[in-house]
């Protein structure tokens, strides 16, 4: 039986799984290779050099990780749902893809413009919750967005074991803690 042709998506999901389970050095161009199994030649075969290979890794881990996560907040919904939408999703993401493609990102410029996209993205969405929800100034909205986005980010970092149930407790204290200070508009 003749062995399925591994893809350009494929040595992409590869590489992402390498990120997540050993870090950076995974993904350098032997490693990448040896894990696949496959020659230099099948890798070269689907991306020009080590660095677009790693641009496209960087780019569907911001189109799936950021852009699909975005893209589940339903603009037509209330703010207060819209949250959980992006809870829900943001809990959903793959930490430790997250902070390898941050270490990436740490070692070279081309992947930390994807990261930097991302990071805006994503604060952008979170500022947009923030002034429909708490009627707040733009300044303000951004300022509550980043100390969500930090806490989330953090957590991650310092527990990227952290299960379902605690992410889930964190993320109503965090909320609870928001519509007291805040005081939910309607």
């Amino acid at each position: 039986m003749k062995k399925q042709r591994f893809k350009k998506i494929d040595w992409i999901r590869l590489g992402q799984s390498e990120l997540a389970r050993s870090g950076p050095e995974a993904v350098k161009l032997e490693a990448i290779c040896e894990a696949a199994a496959l020659t230099r030649g099948s890798f070269y075969h689907h991306f020009d050099d080590h660095e677009t290979f790693l641009i496209a890794l960087a780019q569907n881990w911001f189109e799936t990780q950021t852009v699909e996560v975005a893209n589940t907040v339903d603009a037509t919904a209330g703010a207060a749902d819209q949250g959980a939408m992006l809870t829900d999703a943001a809990l959903a993401i793959d930490f430790k893809l997250e902070i390898g493609m941050r270490e990436l990102a740490r070692r070279l410029p081309c992947v930390k413009e994807i990261v930097t996209k991302a990071d805006k993205v994503r604060h952008d969405v979170l500022t947009d919750i923030y002034k429909k929800r708490f009627h707040l100034d733009d300044e303000t909205a951004k300022a509550f967005a980043y100390l969500e986005y930090a806490a989330f980010s953090g957590i991650i970092l310092i527990d990227p074991e952290i299960d379902e149930v605690r992410q889930r407790q964190l993320a109503s204290l965090y909320e609870r803690a928001m519509v007291s200070f805040l005081g939910e508009k309607q």
